[in-house]
């Protein structure tokens, strides 16, 4: 497993706690301990009572002028957008040594009854879900996320560029039974003949219902049993005023219109990289490890 630590940036308060925080993942590569977005965490967050873009772009020029090399930061304030969608620059460097974009994950906001948030679903959603009921689908709870791993690594894993390292299978497993531990995960199979032909895990944080994770079989995916699995989340907290459903959706066209389909809305975060590296280091950073 690659090696890892977390430190972070303050703004200390005059009683000796603070007044914001922001926690700062470091892995190490090369050599070098570099600033990089772990898997399963979607956002770096910046957490304080008072949001705003002037602590914003503090903490960005503080993380900037601390770290030399940041490989990716998905950076969000929570209970706030970030503060400067449109606008360039603000007072952030510019290329070549620092880039950012603009990314967008997808929210449902859970605060209406259930009928109508099922009437916001598209035709297809509701479709597939009338098509997914007819299966014949059991759905059952469950804490073992091996199974759910499993399906990922036989059905999923060999999409990915680069591949998938047994060292990331360790993390989640390790992951979701410390989550499962604190009571703020729920992992779900549907099961059709027997087998487990899909699965979710929904993690809950603060106000947010997580979609952390999922996986299917191909017949999982032609029988809609994902539809199944989330719809059921949302039929089951329907109602719940101020909480959201975070689909953690990426920049992929086919998944960013099946989280629509839902009724869920874009809502941008900023995606950070930059190399602050002597040239020297930076050429060397170009060629094939070892060196």
């Amino acid at each position: 497993m690659p090696d890892w630590t977390w430190e972070g940036l303050i703004v200390p308060a005059a009683d000796g706690s603070y007044e914001a925080a922001m926690p700062v993942p470091l892995r190490r590569k090369r050599g070098f301990w570099v600033v990089h977005q772990p898997l399963f965490c979607q956002f770096l967050s910046i957490f304080t009572a008072h949001p705003s873009p002037e602590l914003f772009d503090a903490f960005t020029q503080a993380l900037l002028k601390q770290y030399r090399y940041g490989s990716v930061v998905n950076l969000q304030i929570l209970n706030s957008p970030p503060p400067f969608p449109t606008r360039r620059g603000y007072g952030l460097p510019t290329a070549p040594f620092f880039l950012s974009s603009i990314l967008n994950t997808h929210l449902l906001d859970l605060s209406k009854p259930y009928e109508i948030l099922y009437r916001g679903f598209s035709p297809d959603t509701r479709r597939h879900l009338r098509q997914a009921a007819v299966a014949g689908w059991l759905v059952q709870e469950s804490t073992d996320p091996r199974p759910l791993l499993a399906l990922f690594r036989q059905h999923h894993a060999s999409r990915i560029p680069g591949g998938v390292g047994d060292w990331a299978y360790a993390l989640f497993e390790g992951l979701f039974l410390e989550l499962s531990a604190r009571g703020v995960a729920c992992l779900r199979y549907a099961v059709l003949n027997s087998e487990i032909e899909a699965g979710a895990v929904f993690v809950r944080s603060d106000n947010r219902l997580i979609y952390l994770f999922n996986a299917a079989t191909e017949t999982g995916r032609r029988q809609h049993a994902r539809t199944l699995l989330i719809n059921q989340v949302i039929e089951e907290q329907a109602g719940r005023v101020g909480v959201v459903v975070d689909f953690e959706s990426p920049e992929v066209e086919s998944i960013v219109r099946f989280y629509r389909g839902f009724g869920a809305q874009a809502v941008p975060y900023y995606s950070l990289r930059w190399n602050r590296f002597p040239k020297l280091v930076r050429w060397l950073w170009t060629l094939p490890e070892p060196w």
